[in-house]
């Protein structure tokens, strides 16, 4: 049992359909403990469930004409025997106990309702019924309780719902045809039942080619909404991080929280997220259920994103990773073998493993050692500079406009807010330091397609897109600066990574945080065999790959890198996405956007 300070509420209650059942509830910051008192109180196990794996938690009423609890406002009441009684339920959803590979199996959905009947009227047992509501509500958002954090007695009795924000209402961006073509079907069956029953109301897009969601992006009202979710792989993420950087309200635009909910082949970034959240490895419907759990806490986080321009001037803004060699050449390659899900990867690794390439190339990256005194995440041009603004287009077909949504639209508030972050790093030497790929989609008839699938971020020469300023990177036709480091030779692959994960089972920087204001750099020199290849791969699905101190393998933290590669042919990939073949460089933007992983942000879980 958690240390009496760390109690938030206790009190005995009653069990929904039944009088002689009993429990005393024990309500502590991460847990919420249950004792059986009757019809067996010799029995002295306890049901401990902790908060993270509670979707919601609602008072109950009564209706005229009986019946079993209702939510408040709306539903059917109760027996009359249980006149002056209230009501709360919790939500669930805890691992399954069957266990497989020594991993929770999914997770199962439970209701616990809890009856109130120790107050003469049925007001003061709905006043208890609201009160522990409101507190296990409020833990599971990471608002902070009355009292809570400054000294004081934490006062119960000002628990009360006006400390909860207003109902969100989220804007869902689904591709159909992502994965195995299974996200209309993850929808009904877990995502929109689970976002329901947390109280959020939605809208939804089926996407209906490629670059659609970039497209809508630049021009939707964001103030209607209190985030975006992506339900697809990271190809769709990538559109609407690069759609929201092409709006001339950039700055406040890339603020807008973005989730996303794996449906595609890759879902490096959920499974990020979902490690992020302290669960075991995950995937398919188990992955998907986690990180829709987390996505109805609404907690954000700053994450990372990189600047990268190719060798016509486009820049990309990248969340995930750039990749050269075999990592690029398994992903755009296994794109024949989309049909059968995330084994497509497995199967290409070993086709680009039966015919391992090298690859002639110069690495040069500014170390971490070497950070640059300056604020990376702003740009320093005026909104005079800016493009004009985009006309307001309707939003194309929702799913409330098919029939298919319930909910009724709440009026928009305000997003679970996270601080703004600035970055300033140690000086350059001599100044003294201070303190997976996009999903298949047809385009419309007449709609040409940039290289690459990516239409970029295109600067003129001597105009200033208001974007931010890359201010340690040199133009890409001169030298870097000498203190940079620099490899030259023959590469198996190269891979710039900013999250944990590559995909859903490849946990390839178990060292990487959404936002730390740096990426990973990570290559292999030519000379490595098959085997030894292989064997870094598998050890990959646990994170173990680095302890194998394999000759071949390097791994350095950098802010800046250029990649530029001296065999003639070969892919390219941002985020998954193929770009134009030759030289590149990047530079990581600390903290920039935001991203919804459901739990505070620099923690591990609740």
């Amino acid at each position: 049992m958690e240390a009496a300070s760390e109690v938030v509420l206790h009190g005995e209650f009653g069990a929904a359909g039944t009088r002689a059942a009993r429990y005393a509830l024990t309500l502590t910051r991460g847990e919420l403990h249950v004792q059986r008192l009757s019809p067996r109180p010799e029995d002295d196990r306890r049901l401990v469930l902790p908060l993270r794996h509670v979707l919601e938690c609602r008072p109950l009423a009564r209706a005229a004409g009986g019946g079993q609890p209702r939510e408040v406002g709306g539903g059917e009441g109760v027996p009359e025997e249980e006149e002056m009684a209230a009501h709360f339920a919790l939500y669930c959803y805890p691992p399954r106990k069957r266990k497989v590979m020594g991993s929770a199996r999914g997770r199962q959905r439970l209701v616990k309702t809890f009856r109130v009947d120790s107050a003469p009227s049925r007001q003061e047992n709905q006043a208890v019924a609201e009160r522990w509501a409101t507190a296990i509500k409020c833990l599971l958002l990471g608002i902070q309780l009355p009292g809570e954090g400054d000294g004081s007695y934490l006062s119960t009795a000002a628990i009360t719902a006006s400390l909860l924000p207003k109902p969100r209402r989220l804007l869902l961006f689904v591709n159909p045809r992502s994965g195995r073509s299974l996200a209309m079907s993850y929808c009904e069956k877990h995502i929109l039942p689970m976002i329901l029953e947390a109280n959020i109301s939605y809208n939804l897009i089926c996407t209906e080619y490629q670059n659609h969601a970039r497209e809508l992006i630049q021009s939707i009202e964001l103030c209607e909404w209190d985030g975006i979710v992506i339900v697809s792989g990271d190809g769709l993420l990538y559109e609407v991080i690069n759609g929201l950087m092409e709006r001339p309200d950039w700055e406040k635009a890339i603020e807008m929280p973005v989730g996303i909910l794996p449906a595609g082949s890759g879902n490096a970034v959920a499974a990020a997220i979902n490690h992020n959240a302290g669960y075991g490895m995950a995937m398919g419907e188990e992955l998907l259920v986690n990180c829709t759990l987390l996505l109805c806490r609404g907690l954000t986080s700053p994450m990372d994103l990189v600047s990268v321009t190719t060798v016509s001037g486009r820049r990309h803004f990248s969340f995930l990773s750039v990749a050269w060699g075999f990592v690029a050449d398994v992903d755009i390659e296994s794109e024949r073998y989309r049909s059968v899900g995330a084994a497509r990867f497995s199967v290409g690794t070993l086709m680009c493993l039966a015919s391992l390439r090298r690859y002639r190339g110069r690495l040069s990256y500014l170390p971490t050692a070497f950070r640059a005194k300056r604020l990376l995440c702003r740009s320093v041009t005026t909104s005079a500079d800016a493009p004009p603004a985009a006309p307001h287009r309707p939003l194309g077909r929702a799913l409330s406009e098919t029939g298919l949504w319930s909910g009724a639209p709440d009026s928009p508030s305000p997003f679970l807010a996270c601080e703004n972050f600035s970055f300033e790093g140690p000086s350059l030497p001599g100044e003294e330091e201070e303190g997976e790929g996009r999903e298949p989609h047809p385009r419309p008839e007449g709609e040409s397609q940039e290289a690459g699938g990516d239409a970029g971020c295109r600067t003129p020469s001597g105009e200033s897109s208001g974007l931010p300023e890359d201010t340690l990177l040199p133009p890409l036709e001169q030298p870097v600066p000498p203190h940079w480091e620099t490899v030259e030779g023959d590469f198996v692959l190269v891979l710039a990574i900013y999250q944990t994960h590559l995909g859903a089972d490849l946990m390839a920087a178990p060292f990487a945080r959404f936002s730390e204001h740096c990426l990973h750099l990570c290559y292999v020199r030519a000379g490595i065999s098959r085997r030894a290849l292989l064997r870094l791969f598998l050890a990959m699905e646990k994170g173990t790959h680095f302890s194998l101190e394999c000759p071949h393998l390097f791994c350095v933290p950098a802010l800046a890198f250029r990649l530029e590669p001296l065999s003639p042919h070969g892919i390219l990939t941002v985020d998954g996405e193929q770009v134009e073949y030759g030289p590149l460089q990047a530079q990581v933007h600390g903290g920039m956007a935001r991203l919804i992983t459901g739990v505070p942000a620099n923690t591990n879980g609740l």
